[in-house]
C-alpha cells in the first residue's frame, strides 16, 4: 500500500498541473505552437520577448501556464509582453495538455543564453547569495522544492525585465499569486546596478550548468 503524506496531498489539490507527471512524449506535438517563438530547442529568441525555457523545471513551467490561463498573469496594466502569452496558454485546452507541454520542454537539454550585460560578477555573487539564493539555490538552478525557478536558462535580458515587472506590481499583484507575492517583495530590495551585477553572476554559472 502507497503512502503519500497529507501535506503533498494538499498541494496537488490546490495546484492545477502538478497532480501528476505530464507525458513528454505527448507535449512534443503540443510544443509546435511554441517554436515560432521559443526555438525548437527551447532557447528562446529576445527578439519576439521569447525567455530561455528548456530545462526549466516541470512543475515551474505548469505552474506559469496555469497563471496564464486563470489570469494571474499577463492581464495586469501595462504588461504587453506578457499578455502575448495568454493565447499561447488557452490552447492547452485541459490539464493534461499543460502537464505534458510541461514534461516535454523540462526534458530539454538546458541551454546558455548569449550575454547581453556586463556586470561584476563577484558582487554580483554576494547580492545573489545574501538576496536570491535561499529560494533559488546557491547557483541560480532553482529549488524543486520551493517552486523556484532555474534562472540561468532565461537569458540575463529576461531576468533584468521580469525584476522590473515585479517592482512596478506587473507581476505578483495578483490576490491569487502567492509566490509572485514573495517575489514582489524580494524584487523590491534591489537596485538596478545591483541587478545587472546579479544578472552577470547568473551568466556565469549557466556557463557551468
Amino acid at each position: 500500500m502507497n503512502f503519500r503524506p497529507p501535506i503533498l496531498l494538499l498541494t496537488v489539490l490546490l495546484i492545477p498541473g502538478l497532480a501528476a507527471a505530464g507525458d513528454a512524449e505527448s507535449g512534443e506535438a503540443l510544443y509546435a505552437a511554441c517554436i515560432a517563438c521559443h526555438g525548437e530547442n527551447g532557447a528562446g529568441n529576445a527578439a519576439l520577448n521569447a525567455p530561455g525555457i528548456a530545462g526549466q523545471s516541470e512543475s515551474y513551467l505548469a505552474r506559469q501556464l496555469w497563471d496564464f490561463k486563470n489570469g494571474r498573469r499577463g492581464k495586469e496594466p501595462g504588461d504587453t509582453t506578457g499578455a502575448q502569452m495568454l493565447p499561447m496558454a488557452a490552447m492547452l485546452t485541459d490539464g493534461d495538455a499543460v502537464a505534458n507541454v510541461a514534461a516535454y520542454i523540462a526534458a530539454m537539454p538546458a541551454t546558455q543564453p548569449a550575454a547581453t550585460i556586463e556586470g561584476d560578477v563577484v558582487n554580483g555573487q554576494k547580492l545573489f547569495t545574501g538576496k536570491c539564493g535561499a529560494c533559488h539555490g546557491g547557483q541560480g538552478w532553482g529549488n524543486e522544492a520551493l517552486f523556484t525557478p532555474r534562472l540561468t536558462v532565461i537569458g540575463d535580458w529576461y531576468l533584468i525585465r521580469q525584476v522590473g515587472k515585479f517592482q512596478e506590481s506587473m507581476r505578483g499583484a495578483h490576490e491569487d499569486s502567492t509566490y509572485g507575492k514573495q517575489m514582489a517583495m524580494m524584487a523590491k530590495t534591489v537596485s538596478e546596478d545591483e541587478l545587472t551585477d546579479i544578472a552577470a553572476f547568473l551568466n556565469e554559472q549557466g556557463a557551468q550548468q
